[in-house]
């Protein structure tokens, strides 16, 4: 930016550079604080649009008293600078500490309860951040608490006709995108609880829920992969998880405030919660067996009986090489003038890929079956083993299958369906019935998880 000058602040040195503004550490002389002072490139301040999004942004911060909001304490325009300035938090953002391995279980809760409570002064103001991510998350010294900063790309939803972004534009950070948002669509406050999400599935795990080098591939995950598992030491959070980001809005938690006291349950839990970092192995090798020692000394109140008994079971999915199958079997019962044929057909698949070239296999057998026994053919088993990260995405395609024109919707709208789904580590699974024995359609269930 060359020499700046502002008169009323001394800046001591460039704290940040973004494609749209500077931040840089300066002392107010007024008052003589230290503040953090944001300054619009000169060459967009000359553009309306920018100028006026800059403001806005300011604007908007400065409207929302919070303690877990950024303060603005002073908005101007000098020597044809456009400017504000925050207060200055010294220490590093979330997303510095969490690849430090340096966020507890108990403190992730904490964080996003404080977020959470940010959140809902925001909203209750009409007022949408869509962008909530670990970067935009700071801590005050005195007391660690988390201050929520950023508000670039915030919308207010009671001033439609002042928007800057355009409809059906996408807006926000792909990592942390609500499926609404990746679509373009409108928004309100649950997309912001998404994004939350994926913020506290991270300090968790140490990664987001999704990871896709491009940019167009990771918001179609947002809005058909199913939601990833927690390690079954934190499983007691799971729900929590499902809940956040799950794919329609109507099924998130209504509001900060709904998402706040799920977490006030959760941290008075019997036994409490551990000090423990929850992310320290995933950030250092990823080592699933690391996180999972680590996480069991996080959340002893967490694992049920039944799994801490039987610590075998995911030693067993390395030990044990996985091996790919298809196979098939007929029945038949009544009497001659009303013979009755039944299939068993079972098949696994570790990934979506092998899902769908498997499912092509079964199409053909099915073809060749309805061929060979017509309406006779009366019942179908379908037990599918496959990893549980795709549970929700075969469920969804077969749920689907009667609106197409396959040998597997012919026998949808005919015979009775039953889908077995399960994974080498529960063999006992889910049993999901996808027709009627007139083949009559059932509601269908659903696809989340």
């Amino acid at each position: 930016m060359g020499q700046i000058v502002i008169p009323g602040y001394t800046l001591k040195r460039k704290l940040g550079q973004g494609g749209m503004a500077a931040v840089f550490l300066a002392v107010q002389e007024s008052f003589g604080r230290e503040v953090a002072l944001k300054i619009l490139v000169p060459s967009l301040a000359k553009e309306a649009d920018f100028a006026e999004r800059f403001l806005r942004e300011a604007r908007t911060m400065a409207q929302l008293s919070h303690p877990h909001i950024i303060v603005v304490h002073d908005i101007g325009q000098a020597n044809n600078l456009r400017y504000y300035a925050m207060a200055y938090h010294p220490g590093q953002d979330l997303t510095h500490r969490i690849r430090s391995g340096g966020v507890t279980v108990q403190e992730a809760l904490r964080i996003t309860r404080q977020l959470a409570d940010a959140l809902a002064c925001a909203h209750d103001q009409g007022i949408v951040h869509r962008d909530i991510k670990p970067d935009n998350v700071l801590f005050r010294e005195r007391d660690d608490g988390a201050v929520l900063t950023d508000f670039g790309i915030a919308k207010s939803v009671h001033n439609e006709e002042n928007q800057l972004t355009r409809a059906g534009s996408t807006v926000g950070t792909p990592k942390y995108m609500s499926p609404e948002q990746a679509r373009g669509q409108q928004v309100d406050g649950r997309a912001d609880l998404y994004s939350l999400g994926c913020v506290l599935y991270e300090m968790l795990t140490g990664q987001p829920p999704f990871l896709a080098e491009e940019a167009v591939t990771l918001a179609i995950k947002h809005c058909q992969d199913p939601i990833p598992r927690l390690p079954r030491e934190l499983a007691r959070l799971q729900g929590l998880i499902d809940r956040l980001l799950a794919k329609h809005p109507a099924e998130r938690p209504a509001s900060g405030l709904e998402l706040m006291a799920e977490l006030d349950q959760l941290l008075r839990a019997p036994g409490g919660l551990s000090g423990q970092s929850a992310s320290t192995a995933s950030m250092a090798s990823h080592s699933p067996q690391t996180d999972k020692t680590l996480l069991q000394a996080s959340l002893p109140a967490m694992a049920t009986p039944e799994k801490t008994a039987a610590p075998v079971k995911p030693a067993a999915r390395k030990a044990r090489p996985y091996e790919s199958f298809f196979r098939t079997e007929e029945a038949s019962s009544g009497n001659f003038f009303n013979k009755r044929y039944s299939m068993k057909a079972e098949f696994s698949c570790d990934d979506y890929e092998e899902f769908k070239k498997q499912l092509s296999q079964l199409q053909e057998e099915l073809q060749r079956w309805l061929e060979k026994r017509g309406k006779r053919a009366r019942s179908l088993h379908l037990g599918i083993q496959a990893h549980p990260w795709i549970h929700g995405r075969v469920r969804e395609v077969l749920n689907h299958g009667r609106s197409e024109n396959t040998a597997f919707g012919s026998v949808l709208s005919q015979a009775e369906v039953m889908l077995h789904l399960y994974d080498d580590l529960d063999p006992a699974g889910t049993t999901i019935p996808l027709s009627a024995p007139s083949g009559k359609a059932l509601p269908a269930v659903s696809t989340t998880g």
